[in-house]
């Protein structure tokens, strides 16, 4: 039709809308139809639009409940579990809701681990499905990562051998605000692990809560840079006249002042050992804190090299409290990595032990039968290989703003929540 021709319709509809000689009815039956589709297709469409907004709310919603679970499994089993049951929960509380399918995946952005909701919802129109074709159709579309953990309070660094984190007997580990994790397996044989996560590399199996996840990305030493080197160099060697004069006592108060420990020291009956603060490192001997004896230190750290290790045993009466400052700030007790021997903690008294007990390649044995660091404000324990047997009660406690011991980098507080990537 030409420019002309459109302009002589217009004219002609313009003169039969002035028109009074016809039937008003006549009119209506022209325009009625039109103005009655008009505004039932922006009710329509103003439906979607509301539509639209909620489903993408549910999607943003679902990413970010789905979030903080990023950190359980490689392969985001849970984090995708998480989001798809807030989803499912959230529609069946919209009435009149749209059909929709759900996809949920885990994705890399530039490093950042995240999990996608993509929500397809499908509404018909109001015009059987002919305006638009097929009905409505819209999405919502939401990607969150987590940008804060579970504190990590127990740490298995260990990869090779079987049972390398062994709860067993009727021993008990408590870790209520933190996450327990092993880079192999977790084997708890009539004992007990609870705890605020629990996580494994490759199995898991007893009497967990809550119920472990298996699958789990390892972990590296948070320490592995750590410079123990240092700590060596300035204890040197030790003399054969230095060796022989090992520390053994049974009675009084013995102040140990910083620095190498020849010998080890052995401390039995009555005998107090105080630890005076710094750094105390031992060389070609142990610490054994034995009968009702008690060792107690505050702002310290104790290294063992390899041919040395600590045992607290019997009645021993144990408090220690880790470095508050300078190269191994708030570690308490740590081995050099070629030490692979056990570390033994039998005593019923072992109260504090506040800061980091690291071993990175020896095995750290529990037992007993009575509480151990429950007194402290917060521990953590990264070693090799982590036992627990007999009756002990191992409480790992995260109350990190409770002391003036700081918590080193990569372990314990990793507070914030999850939060949608752009």
């Amino acid at each position: 039709m030409t420019r002309n021709g459109l302009a002589v319709v217009v004219r002609q509809f313009g003169r039969f809308m002035r028109e009074t000689r016809g039937s008003i009815a006549l009119k209506f039956a022209f325009v009625g139809p039109a103005l009655f589709l008009l505004g039932v297709g922006a009710i329509d469409l103003l439906a979607v639009s509301t539509a639209q907004g909620r489903l993408q709310a549910i999607a943003d919603a679902g990413a970010l409940a789905g979030a903080p679970s990023l950190a359980l499994a490689a392969d985001g089993a849970a984090a995708r579990e998480r989001a798809a049951s807030f989803v499912v929960a959230e529609m069946s509380q919209w009435p009149d809701a749209p059909q929709y399918e759900g996809a949920y995946e885990i994705v890399d952005q530039a490093g950042q681990r995240g999990i996608r909701v993509l929500l397809s919802g499908h509404r018909p129109s109001f015009f059987a499905n002919m305006l638009p074709p097929g009905g409505w159709h819209f999405v919502g579309d939401a990607t969150a990562t987590s940008v804060g953990l579970v504190p990590l309070c127990v740490l298995v660094t260990g990869d090779q051998g079987k049972d390398l984190l062994h709860v067993k007997d009727s021993s008990r580990m408590t870790a209520p605000s933190c996450m327990v994790h092993s880079n192999r397996d977790i084997e708890v044989q009539g004992g007990r692990i609870s705890a605020a996560a629990v996580q494994a590399v490759t199995s898991a199996g007893g009497d967990i809560s809550p119920s472990a996840n298996t699958g789990a990305a390892p972990i590296d030493d948070p320490f592995a840079g750590l410079d123990l080197e240092r700590v060596t160099g300035q204890a040197g060697a030790c003399t054969a006249l230095e060796l022989n004069n090992r520390i053994r006592v049974s009675t009084g108060i013995h102040s140990i002042q910083p620095g190498r420990h020849c010998g080890g020291i052995e401390a039995k009956g009555t005998a107090r050992i105080v630890l005076e603060p710094g750094e105390h490192f031992f060389r070609q001997g142990h610490l054994v804190i034995d009968d009702t004896a008690r060792l107690e230190g505050q702002d310290v750290v104790l290294f063992f090299d390899v041919a040395s290790k600590f045992e607290f045993k019997a009645e021993a009466r144990v408090n220690l409290d880790g470095r508050k400052s300078g190269a191994y700030a708030g570690l308490v007790m740590g081995s050099m990595r070629d030490n692979q021997q056990d570390f033994l903690i039998s005593a019923d008294h072992v109260e504090t032990l506040l800061g980091v007990i690291y071993v990175p390649s020896a095995r750290l044995i529990v037992e007993g039968t009575a509480d151990v660091a429950r007194d402290s404000a917060w521990t953590v324990i990264v070693a090799n290989e982590l036992q627990l047997k007999g009756s002990p009660s191992l409480f790992i406690n995260a109350n990190y703003d409770a002391s003036d011991v700081p918590v080193p980098a990569g372990v314990g507080p990793r507070a914030g929540g999850s939060r949608l990537m752009q």
